[in-house]
């Protein structure tokens, strides 16, 4: 029997942050639910031209030449995963499930850069597909959904990757007074030099 999911998860702060900003509301929930059974016989097709993007850049072929799994294997997962998505249950579980995401980054190694641009990526394949199955309003309700709900994962899975590194450096003994001024310190020479190169905003 699976464990409890506390109450006190690190998540859920960051969730209802994501929730605010994006406008993510159970009406999404509702409308990619309803949409669900139009959405789910593409799950393939959709990761089969995510993985086509990710195994032709060399760098990230390369992370899963060092994990050694078939391709097909994960093309199957990401497919499944596609298809909660867009079922519309979005439970302790679900959301437990995509912190994870995260951390399961760091383990390995990805890159911020990597996880927002395939984010972007698998939007892309959904609006492309939604325009074909759905008339104009329908696919256009279809595809705010689907962004709202994409983008709260993707705040988890940063958020998840950040607080990560925050709690290592903490276990070392650094307080985070101390870190929070040595941050402070190297950001502020960083955008005093960038000002230097840069000048003034252009504006036309």
């Amino acid at each position: 029997m699976a464990a409890e999911i506390k109450a006190d998860e690190p998540w859920r702060l960051v969730l209802e942050k994501a929730k605010a900003l994006t406008g993510f509301t159970d009406e999404d929930a509702q409308i990619l639910r309803h949409a669900s059974e139009s959405l789910r016989p593409f799950a393939g097709e959709i990761a089969s031209a995510f993985y086509d993007t990710l195994y032709a850049f060399k760098p990230t072929a390369m992370i899963f030449r060092h994990l050694d799994q078939d391709r097909s294997v994960r093309e199957g997962t990401l497919a499944q995963w596609f298809e909660s998505l867009v079922a519309g249950n979005y439970d302790d579980r679900f959301w437990t499930w995509h912190w994870l995401v995260g951390l399961i980054h760091v383990q390995h190694q990805v890159e911020h850069v990597y996880v927002m641009s395939m984010m972007s990526r698998l939007q892309s394949l959904l609006v492309a597909k939604a325009f074909e199955i759905f008339e104009e309003a329908s696919a256009e309700r279809v595809i705010q959904s689907f962004l709202r709900i994409t983008n709260c994962l993707a705040a988890l899975t940063i958020e998840a990757y950040h607080q990560e590194y925050l709690h290592v450096i903490r276990e070392s003994g650094m307080k985070d007074s101390v870190l929070s001024r040595m941050i402070a310190m190297e950001v502020q020479k960083k955008i005093q030099n960038y000002r230097r190169v840069l000048g003034p905003y252009p504006v036309r």
